[in-house]
């Protein structure tokens, strides 16, 4: 049996990943520096936070641009809802990181996965980023949509 696996496909899902780890949470991390203590792991109250609204901005971009670059629409919006668990392990390892790695890691980890799902704050930071990503993602297919409608209208004129 042969597998293959097309990357080409998967480029705008690992693309959309690698901004969200360098652009997204860059921008968090030097506009909060250590200071940001629980609310990485809580990001709705980065997001609508008017001090920090850019981040919301910068995520819907990286959805929308994701979406828009994808052939078939339903790709994007799939991988959109996909991107919301690496939102939140990244945000988990983002935690981690500002919070120094301590001796006893399963017990920090521990404590973090209390913290999120032991709260109304995770639920809502899940839903949260489902609604963002998939208005982004949705803005993105709209677009795409009238955009190969614009061109094809454009064939058309030329012919």
């Amino acid at each position: 049996m042969k597998w293959k696996i097309d990357l080409a496909r998967q480029g705008n899902f690992i693309m959309a990943v690698i901004l969200i780890h360098f652009v997204f949470f860059g921008y968090i991390c030097n506009l909060y520096e250590k200071s940001i203590g629980n609310r990485v792991i809580f990001l709705y109250q980065v997001l609508f936070n008017p001090f920090s609204i850019l981040s919301l901005v910068i995520l819907m971009g990286i959805v929308f641009f994701m979406v828009f670059r994808e052939e078939f629409f339903e790709y994007g919006i799939r991988n959109s809802i996909w991107l919301i668990l690496f939102i939140v392990i990244e945000s988990w390892i983002w935690y981690l990181f500002i919070n120094g790695f301590q001796a006893d890691l399963l017990a920090l980890t521990a404590q973090m996965f209390g913290l999120y799902f032991g709260s109304i704050d995770g639920y809502l930071t899940i839903l949260t980023l489902l609604g963002v990503n998939l208005l982004s993602a949705i803005l993105g297919a709209f677009t795409k949509q009238k955009y190969k409608e614009y061109i094809a209208k454009i064939k058309e004129v030329k012919i």
